[in-house]
């Protein structure tokens, strides 16, 4: 059961990025949360000491959506920093077990990386993209996997399967050249 999604979403500045000011998903997650009955909450995260001060409190939601820009290294925050599940300080065990998404281009590429995010957080699952991610084809592939894990979890299953994650892929593989042509694999991956 989805009891409520928190998103850490971050913005670079134009020295690496030219958008600065456009990357705002709690305006699509909190309303998306509202109608599903979830909670929301959101955090603005700028450098890796902001990540390790929240990831220091319980954390009550069990979905963690990291919105930001990403690549085959990590996360970027604004500062110019990159989180990479290996530079912070231990995910304090209270917050173990959640599932965690990347909002991010490119992470899914480097399975290393999202088994190293995967055993920082303890994640119950970790789900990334391996392309180039548009923000409206993250939040429409991020939303019917959401939906999905709730569906199951409404029929009795206790967790998400990579078998369940496969079935989300086939239902929505004819999304997978809305965000770019010729693409041949689902853009987003399972850890």
């Amino acid at each position: 059961m989805i009891n409520g999604v928190r998103i850490f979403d971050t913005v670079l500045d134009g020295k690496k990025i030219k958008d600065t000011i456009s990357r705002n998903s709690a305006d699509f997650w909190k309303p998306f949360c509202k109608s599903a009955g979830w909670d929301f909450s959101h955090e603005r995260v700028h450098s890796l000491s902001d990540l390790e001060y929240f990831f220091s409190k319980k954390i009550k939601e069990n979905i963690l959506i990291f919105s930001g820009h990403g690549n085959e290294d990590g996360f970027w925050l604004s500062n110019g920093e990159c989180f990479n599940g290996k530079n912070l300080k231990d995910f304090h065990s209270k917050n173990h077990g959640k599932v965690i998404i990347f909002s991010s281009c490119l992470i899914g590429n480097n399975e290393s990386l999202t088994q190293d995010f995967k055993n920082y957080f303890s994640a119950q699952a970790l789900f990334s993209y391996r392309h180039i991610m548009h923000d409206r084809f993250c939040f429409l592939n991020e939303s019917i996997l959401l939906t999905s894990i709730e569906h199951r979890f409404n029929q009795g299953k206790p967790s998400f399967t990579i078998n369940d994650f496969i079935d989300f892929q086939s239902k929505t593989d004819f999304m997978k050249n809305m965000n770019g042509k010729h693409v041949k694999l689902h853009p987003m991956v399972m850890t």
